[in-house]
């Protein structure tokens, strides 16, 4: 016996999606099929078993072959969307970087949406106010469009709020970054340091790590947002760190590189760029291994992280010189206010600091271009 049912809003909190499949397994409904546009899902009826679904969201149409050799099944895929199925415990599990990217897209959508008709409603109930306490009155206006209107009001502020807080619980859920790797080691954290904008200059960040392990010191902790670097005390060893920056990270970036003895310290992943750290030890007779071996992928990898941190800093850079010309301007005219003066001071500081990453990432390049040339 086959079913359909309907669901709206599935892909906003896919988790709650996923335990709503299994249940319906566990009562004897598997899925066969769904329609994203009609948001039905298609079910058969057979005996009830336990088992695992995954939702998955695919920019490219590539399904890992780890995922398959550890058991998972893919049931129907239609677009970008694939759903997978695991009979038991899965001791593999997908990423979920494109559906979290892909939902954090439509959740600033529907949220920019939600402020816009709050600050609408705001100057409108702020205005009728203003006119009410001035001694003015209100009149209706009849019209047999009132009802849709009222309706669509209904409709938009109903679906508005409920889309954008759904899409927020769901990347609340999804939030789980790869878990890093870590060694054994009962001695307990030495010290600490910070390192601040390495992503500018991640090969710097590779170097002096690679240093840090040939002095005895080995990294046991990267913090959440990559800027402490801790510590605790070994032997010396060889070891090889890689800083890699991707666009976005598909569901094999990790197996692939694990497989082949690589360890991820730390995953940093936003709607626009990805970073990882991965280390690999190897010893005295072995040559030096590398994430990636081929000069062409170095230089792109290179040139993605120029464009993207001097995309940031060198426009800002610029906007705060020509800010600085026109305060010293002011000054030169007379015009001076202790405010002011302190202004340009911070601003400065500011023209520095970015100044400085901007180099930093133009210097990143220019040695990869060098080195591989």
């Amino acid at each position: 016996m086959n079913t359909s049912i309907f669901r709206p809003f599935w892909s906003y909190d896919p988790i709650k999606t996923e335990k709503w499949l299994e249940k319906k397994a566990s009562e004897g409904l598997f899925l066969t099929g769904f329609n994203r546009w009609s948001r039905k899902f298609h079910f058969e009826k057979d005996d009830p078993e336990t088992c695992t679904y995954r939702l998955q969201y695919e920019k490219v149409g590539h399904f890992p072959q780890s995922l398959v050799e550890s058991g998972w099944e893919t049931i129907t895929k239609e677009g970008s969307w694939r759903m997978i199925r695991h009979k038991g415990a899965a001791n593999k599990e997908p990423l979920r970087d494109s559906l979290a990217s892909r939902n954090k897209v439509h959740y600033y959508i529907f949220l920019a949406i939600f402020i816009y008709m709050l600050l609408s409603a705001g100057m409108v109930g702020m205005f009728s106010l203003t006119v009410f306490l001035g001694g003015g009155s209100a009149t209706f206006v009849p019209s047999p469009y009132w009802a849709i209107t009222i309706t669509a009001g209904l409709i938009l502020w109903t679906l508005v709020p409920y889309s954008t807080l759904t899409l927020h619980i769901g990347l609340k859920k999804l939030k789980v970054e790869p878990a890093p790797s870590t060694e054994q080691n009962s001695r307990p954290i030495t010290f600490t340091k910070v390192r601040l904008a390495w992503a500018c200059a991640p090969d710097r960040l590779e170097k002096w790590l690679e240093t840090m392990e040939q002095k005895g010191y080995r990294l046991v902790k990267v913090s959440r947002w990559g800027l402490r670097f801790s510590f605790s005390e070994g032997e010396p060893r060889n070891v090889s760190y890689a800083a890699d920056c991707q666009k976005s990270v598909e569901s094999d970036y990790f197996y692939l590189h694990s497989d082949r003895g690589w360890r991820q310290l730390f995953h940093s992943s936003s709607s626009f760029m990805s970073w990882t750290l991965w280390a690999k030890a190897y010893n005295n007779e072995e040559e030096k291994p590398q994430l990636y071996s081929d000069s062409h992928h170095k230089l792109k990898h290179a040139k993605r992280v120029t464009l993207w941190q001097g995309g940031i800093f060198l426009p800002l850079t610029f906007i705060y010189i020509w800010v600085i010309t026109l305060n010293i301007d002011g000054i030169l005219r007379g015009e001076i206010f202790d405010a002011t003066f302190w202004m340009v001071v911070v601003q400065t500081i500011v023209v520095i600091e970015f100044g400085y990453f901007s180099a930093r990432s133009l210097l990143y390049y220019w040695r990869v271009r060098k080195m591989i040339q």
